[in-house]
This record gives structure tokens, sequence and C-alpha cells, in this order.
């Protein structure tokens, strides 16, 4: 009985894993299909607002808009986080000076 509920339990953590997931995938897809700059586009705009090393790009909404949020980490090791429309390349909001 134990190992049918172990079993039961092991599908159900699966199936609705894979759903979470296959949401995510959805989710990001549509987000990517409606940028008009590329990713290269939106660092070279992020590098030019912050100077540093781009360390992560993510993709994801803000106020209704699709943008890109690039972490930045300067010479003196603060964090700072550009925002960039995804759909004119416009820098829409920097946020930083957070010490790593």
């Amino acid at each position: 009985m134990r190992t049918q509920i172990a079993a039961l339990a092991a599908i159900v953590m699966l199936t609705f894993g894979n759903a979470t997931a296959w949401a995510l995938f959805e989710t990001n897809k549509t987000l990517s299909e409606s940028a008009t700059i590329s990713m290269e586009q939106a660092l070279s705009a992020a590098r030019q607002a912050v100077q540093g090393k781009p360390v992560e790009v993510n993709m994801g909404k803000d106020e209704g808009r699709v943008v890109y949020k690039i972490e930045i980490v300067d010479a003196n090791k603060k964090t700072h986080y550009v925002y960039v429309d995804a759909q004119n390349g416009k820098i829409v909001e920097t946020k930083g000076s957070v010490l790593k």
C-alpha cells in the first residue's frame, strides 16, 4: 500500500511539475516573441547606461511592457539593474549601487 501511495505521489508531482515547467516555457516564449530588439541590442543599451560587466539577463513584464532586466556589476563590485524596453531599446529604469 505504501509503495502504491509513493508511486501515485511521484506521478502527481511529475505531472504537475511538467505542467508548471511548460507554462513557464510558453510564457518566456511569448515574451521573447513580442520583443523587437535582440538581447545583444539590450545589452549594448545597458552598457551605455552603466559601465561594468553584465552578469545576468532576464526578460519579464514591468508595468505592462516587456523588458530586459540586465544585472551589471561595476568595477567597485556594486550591482546595478538596468531595465531596457524590449520594443524600442530605451532605458526604462536603472536601480543600483547594491554591494555584492
